[in-house]
């Protein structure tokens, strides 16, 4: 039941965070209020079960953690704007509950299903608002709500395209056919929004999708996606034809790839000349924006960290990089799992790679959507981690 309770209060924070307070209000303290309640309910059923909550601390959220602290206690001595860091890392120090929440559940289901499951409805939910309800940001771009960046929807709608790519078996044809529509839904949305960034994430996984998972399998499913991808293309291209005569989209699509690249080259070059003048802690967690002639964040996880945590910031915050990408490596090329297998692993890699691409431009510790992307891959790994344990022993043999 505790747990029951615990997905159902992880559901309704996604919802209220990512979309409900954007579209309609915000509500005092609600984030914290529905994070205290997913975790109490995984303590009390961690309590039942005689569970022990810390071996659910991967080397990854515990890497995480320390990020956390090691740039609370530098920011004191270094930050300009002391309140707005200490604000910045409580988030995000409830965004690692997330993480931790996701993957207590999902060792708990031995599955990541529910996660999965969730963010394609919200992403759904994000999409259709956008499309039918979405109101206009600056420059042509739509986002949910006139505070609300299009960039972060961006970001929302193709984590959701990676997600659907996990569930989807070309096998299924009824089931392909309808996962490829929602696929063709985000993909408009997310023209609509002006994302770049999130455009060409979507782009990209689908070409990995083609080369590393559908053209895996036998002949006769390789025959099948190339029928199914040219008769979707057909269908989508007379759907969206009229769509694409609006002068209003083609401003869009133009602003999707022409704006915005020389502000993006001072910020990063910005980020350096922070750097160099603190090198080893950097300026302060969240504070290049209270530096910065542009007023604002960095628009990129590399070159934030960097410069607001220094080396030392730099140098724990990526080992979950690291340590996930050599984890999915082995899975990648571990011919023993079953073909299911095979495919959620290859899905899973293409999603971190994703996120990779797109700390680029983002910045992944400011987001809630990156955050439980980074969960479903940790769980996933942890779930799976007998395959990771036993493959890497037969390949160092």
């Amino acid at each position: 039941m505790f747990l029951i309770l615990s997905k159902i209060s992880f559901a309704l924070l996604v919802i209220y965070y990512g979309w409900f307070q954007h579209v309609f209000f915000q509500i005092p303290h609600m984030l914290f209020v529905l994070g205290l309640i997913i975790m109490s309910c995984i303590l009390i059923h961690a309590y039942i079960n005689q569970t022990t909550i810390l071996k659910y601390i991967t080397i990854e959220l515990f890497m995480w953690i320390l990020f956390a602290f090691t740039s609370l206690a530098s920011g004191f001595f270094v930050a300009r704007n002391i309140v707005l860091m200490a604000d910045s890392l409580f988030t995000y120090i409830q965004f690692l509950i997330l993480i931790y929440a996701i993957v207590y559940i999902s060792v708990q289901d031995n599955s990541i299903n529910f996660f999965i499951d969730l963010f394609i409805i919200f992403s759904i939910i994000c999409a259709v608002t956008i499309i039918f309800f979405g109101v206009e940001y600056k420059d042509g771009r739509i986002s949910m709500g006139s505070n609300n960046n299009p960039n972060v929807v961006g970001i929302i709608l193709a984590i959701g395209v990676c997600c659907i790519f996990y569930k989807l078996n070309i096998k299924e044809v009824f089931k392909s056919v309808f996962l490829f529509g929602i696929i063709f839904l985000l993909l408009y949305a997310t023209i609509l929004t002006g994302s770049r960034k999130s455009f060409l994430s979507i782009v990209l996984i689908l070409v990995y999708w083609i080369l590393f998972i559908a053209l895996k399998e036998e002949e006769r499913a390789k025959l099948k996606v190339l029928f199914f991808l040219t008769i979707i293309f057909i269908v989508g291209y007379s759907i969206i034809y009229n769509f694409i005569q609006d002068s209003v989209l083609i401003k869009r699509l133009d602003v999707l790839f022409k704006s915005g690249s020389k502000t993006r080259t001072g910020m990063y070059i910005e980020a350096i000349e922070f750097f160099k003048q603190s090198p080893i802690v950097g300026i302060g967690f969240n504070n290049y924006r209270t530096l910065s002639v542009y007023g604002t964040y960095s628009h990129s996880t590399y070159a934030e960290a960097l410069a607001c945590t220094g080396i030392i910031g730099v140098f724990i915050y990526f080992i979950p990089y690291i340590t996930l990408t050599i984890k999915y490596s082995v899975l990648f090329y571990n011919k023993n799992l079953n073909v299911g297998l095979i495919r959620q692993s290859r899905a899973m890699l293409g999603l971190l790679c994703i996120l990779l691409f797109l700390g680029i431009g983002i910045i992944h510790f400011y987001d809630m959507a990156s955050s439980i992307a980074f969960g479903m891959i940790i769980a996933f790994a942890i779930i799976n981690k007998e395959q990771i344990n036993g493959y890497k022993k037969v390949f160092s043999n």
